[in-house]
């Protein structure tokens, strides 16, 4: 029987093309123990190409008692034309959990929809029997002040401890293949009697939440099938993957917003785990971005830097060996914003971990041809992916569970020094006010907005972050604004400035974050503020530049690094007792209007932030779309207000226009075969968009008196329809503004959307969008005016009058002059006989404008601000008897802008008398 075994290993072997002599002896089989024969075929068979394999995949062990993969699927996993549900690999889990004690499966939370999360725990049966003894000892690591900070007692304790690795998969919802690749790896590690198996098994708990948008999933599955059923037709893109966004569920790390942010977050500390490794499809073959691109995050620490070198670099020579093509790491992503999942370990004391393998979307077998970009050999990847290639799920199945494995044997390997450091990081972070510093920051208790600090304290505390308040008033040293050196001999500044300090009087009951505690660096990191230099060698930062959330949150925060203010008497909170977020902790009175919400088919990305933030805030609306806005009879006799939240459209024409109607219908409805759409919205055909009709129905509902609101995208195409006269978008020549905070101030203040904001604060900034404002359909171009004049040739210097010969001279009127954000006043002349001259009553009005140039950064990147300093930010735009409120910034962004929130609020109790 032995012998046969090995012969057929040895054929199995010989099919994927990889001969036993040339078999990497670190990671060869358990000779003795039995294969699957069907399964290692199919796997064999689903392969398109055998370098696509390698050993650690090629086979799969034999078990009279636990089920592969197959029991569930019907086929191996990877397998070609069909995708489970959640509920399927769920199943799967469970049923591993009842075979073998080397598998346990926990409730890890539930999404927006109610389905559940999981997380699954596998190691040997010793090590999961001992879970709670081990995390207690691991919670000791966590926070070294338990052990008194004392090394020797760490190492003792580092002996004794297993550390926990967490994988991830699925969170973005189109990239379908981690969950069969971690059912299968699941099944090996908890089968596999390999060596190397072995030792990961003994020396390591592998934990695994095999999907993480467990709604979009369920949605994904159901356009797969859709798609399967109708092989020659074009089928519908995924609008909907989580019930509120869709691909920036990825960037929820910061605000915690999103049920799956805080149940990984929680499952990632409540484990102590050491690693949070996130998978992902999106680049050929294998792209490990644990080790990224620069700017680094400013404030992980250094001890992480040489983890992400380490484990990715070990993992990309590990994976060239075995034979794989197209495996590299370093690439362009940079590693600079906290808002990515995986991050939630590099700001925890732990390691974050990606990988981007190469998925269909799906699990058809098809050719790929990959861009000059993808496959072209550089420093970074002396092995690059293959022009063109046969790409199956199976493929991707490989890749992932090879990397993972190949990681997972490394970390065991030098799992002592990872726990070493781990709690290094942890003491480290705890020595912050001595070391980098600040000591604390802290939230004044005679701050107004008790809202939006409430809440800001809150997602602090959603991320374990302690908090303590004052029990009497104090006093501490706290850096002073920082001013613009005015007078004619003040020269520019050539290096930073150490900004002044002076003491600051905080009343009883302030709230402080100190920094000498285990996760003080995700508290620095969210209430800092950044900045990242225009001339930086990255030119393309792959997501925001900044974020400060005390500036984000609109609430009064000091950064001290005096610590004296450690000393203050005070006593830990762990709930924060203003009531939730709502119109009125933010401030806002008044009653609420008939509320839509509108959205298109192209995205639901942004709006979603949108619709999550009104139901957090309890603020009642319809749900429509561009597709629904002709069909509704009236409008304005159903709705007061119509929010149209940003598109991401590539043009604003298709808001209009809609998707090319080339081929079928793309529907996207509850039927038999799509159980799963259609429950947030739905529409027999995708494609079409607002339309004509459509776009002079929402006309007639602003000029009969109702308020639409527009924001970025949406804003530009409100101007370009005519639904804003007089305004008009400033051109960018050489600006450059990267997802920053920008200053902002009120520039109406009379106007109610303004209320509370009589303090210049912060507004989110995509781009360096800004408005200029004419009292003139179509803008103010050509009209003289101060700023542009230029004297002609002729008689006297720069600033004398060039005064004709042989008469009396008649002194030219003074030319207007308007400041960024104002109008040009239009003189008799321009005036008289003009149909493009808008009535006084109806010109745009600007409520807010961008800060001056030189306070305009507040956080991120800003290059060339003078082309927007002091523009226009927000305007309301009269047409007929009603408004269009023009939003530069997104106001309701990613669920960090709370401190805009209210101006979008006061607009909408305001409705009827802005």
């Amino acid at each position: 029987m032995r012998a046969r075994t090995l012969l057929l290993t040895l054929g199995v072997m010989l099919a994927c093309g990889v001969s036993a002599a040339q078999a990497d002896e670190h990671f060869a089989r358990d000779p003795g123990q039995a294969i699957d024969a069907d399964y290692t075929a199919k796997i064999a068979q689903y392969t398109t190409q055998p370098r696509f394999n390698t050993v650690l995949t090629d086979y799969l062990p034999a078990s009279a008692s636990v089920p592969t993969p197959a029991r569930v699927l019907g086929d191996v996993a990877g397998a070609p034309d069909f995708l489970p549900y959640t509920a399927d690999v769920h199943r799967y889990f469970r049923m591993l959990a009842a075979a073998t004690p080397r598998v346990r499966v926990f409730t890890a939370g539930r999404s927006e929809e109610g389905r559940e999360m999981i997380a699954v725990a596998i190691a040997d049966e010793k090590l999961l029997a001992d879970l709670d003894a081990n995390r207690a000892r691991l919670a000791q690591l966590a926070d070294p002040r338990t052990l008194g900070l004392d090394d020797a007692k760490a190492e003792a304790l580092i002996a004794q401890t297993t550390p926990v690795y967490y994988i991830t998969g699925t969170m973005h919802s189109t990239e379908t293949g981690a969950p069969t690749a971690l059912m299968e790896l699941a099944y090996r590690l908890a089968v596999d009697d390999a060596p190397y198996i072995q030792r990961i098994r003994s020396q390591l708990i592998t934990v695994i939440t095999p999907v993480v948008e467990v709604d979009g999933r369920e949605r994904m599955v159901d356009l797969y099938r859709w798609h399967k059923a109708n092989p020659d037709k074009q089928y519908p893109r995924l609008i909907y993957w989580g019930h509120y966004v869709a691909h920036d569920n990825n960037r929820d790390a910061l605000g915690l917003s999103l049920n799956l942010s805080r149940n990984v977050l929680d499952t990632y500390l409540g484990w102590h785990a050491q690693v949070l490794h996130d998978l992902h499809e999106s680049v050929p073959f294998l792209y490990d971005n644990t080790v990224g691109d620069g700017p680094y995050n400013a404030w992980i620490d250094p001890i992480l830097v040489n983890e992400w070198q380490q484990l990715g670099w070990n993992n990309v020579e590990q994976l060239t060996k075995l034979g794989l093509p197209g495996v590299y790491t370093h690439g362009g992503f940079d590693t600079w914003s906290p808002g990515y999942m995986m991050f939630m370990a590099a700001m925890h004391n732990g390691i974050s971990r990606l990988y981007e393998t190469f998925g269909n979307a799906g699990a058809d077998t098809v050719e790929r041809i990959l861009t000059p970009a993808q496959y072209e050999r550089t420093w970074y990847r002396p092995n690059p992916p293959l022009p063109k290639v046969l790409w199956s799920q199976r493929n991707n199945n490989n890749y992932e569970q090879a990397g993972l494995l190949t990681a997972l044997d490394y970390f065991v390997a030098n799992r002592q020094t990872f726990l070493r450091n781990f709690w290094l990081k942890g003491k480290r972070s705890i020595a912050k006010p001595k070391e980098a510093g600040p000591a604390a920051y802290v939230f004044s208790a005679d701050d107004a907005r008790k809202g939006p600090q409430a809440e800001l304290l809150r997602v602090l505390r959603a991320q374990h972050v302690e908090i303590h308040r004052a029990s009497a008033a104090f006093s501490v040293r706290t850096p002073l604004p920082w001013k613009k050196p005015s007078g004619p001999d003040a020269p520019p500044p050539r290096k930073p400035e150490q900004l002044q300090q002076a003491p600051r009087q905080f009343p009883a009951g302030s709230y402080i974050v100190r920094m000498d505690q285990p996760y003080s660096r995700i508290a620095d990191t969210l209430l800092d503020r950044q900045y990242w230099a225009p001339d930086d060698p990255q030119k393309r930062p792959y997501d925001d530049t900044g974020w400060s959330l005390g500036d984000s949150f609109g609430v009064d925060l000091a950064r001290v690094s005096d610590a004296a203010v450690l000393a203050v008497p005070m006593q830990r909170v762990d709930t924060i007792e203003v009531p939730a977020l709502s119109p009125a902790t933010l401030g806002v009175s008044g009653k609420l209007p008939r509320i839509a919400i509108l959205h298109t088919w192209l995205s639901t990305q942004t709006e979603g932030w949108w619709r999550m933030a009104l139901d957090k805030l309890g603020v009642k609306y319809d749900y429509i779309s561009t597709q629904d806005v002709a069909k509704i009879a009236s409008l304005r006799g159903k709705y007061d207000v119509i929010l149209f939240a940003p598109v991401g459209a590539r043009d604003t024409r298709q808001i209009v226009d809609g998707m090319p109607m080339y081929g079928n219908a793309l529907p996207w409805k509850k039927t038999a075969l799509t159980p799963n759409l259609g429950s947030i919205d739905a529409t027999d055909d995708m494609r079409p968009g607002l339309g004509t009709q459509g776009l002079a129905k929402l006309k007639r509902f602003v000029s009969d008196g109702g308020l639409l609101v527009t924001s970025e995208d949406t804003a530009i195409w409100a101007i370009d329809v005519g639904l804003a006269p007089g305004v008009s978008v400033v051109p960018k020549k050489s600006l450059r503004v990267v997802g920053s905070l920008l200053a902002a101030q009120r520039v109406d203040s009379e106007s109610p959307i303004t209320v509370g904001y009589d303090k210049p604060f912060s507004m989110y900034s995509a781009n360096g969008l800004s408005f200029q404002v004419s009292n003139l359909v179509g803008g103010d171009h050509g009209l003289p005016n101060a700023k542009d004049y230029k004297r002609p040739t002729g008689r006297g210097g720069l600033h004398d009058e060039d005064i004709p010969e042989g008469r009396a001279f008649d002194a030219p009127p003074v030319l207007p002059f308007a400041k960024p954000w104002e109008a040009l006043p239009l003189n008799a002349e321009q005036e008289r006989n003009n149909p493009n001259v808008i009535p006084p009553a109806q010109r745009p009005k600007v409520i807010v404008r961008w800060g001056d140039e030189h306070v305009l950064l507040v956080a991120g990147l800003l290059d060339s601000g003078k082309e927007m300093a002091g523009r226009a930010a927000v305007v309301d735009a009269r047409y007929g008897r009603g408004h269009v409120l023009l939003f530069a910034n997104n106001p309701v962004w990613r669920g960090i802008t709370v401190g805009n929130y209210a101006l979008l609020l006061n607009a909408l109790t305001h409705y009827d008398s802005l």
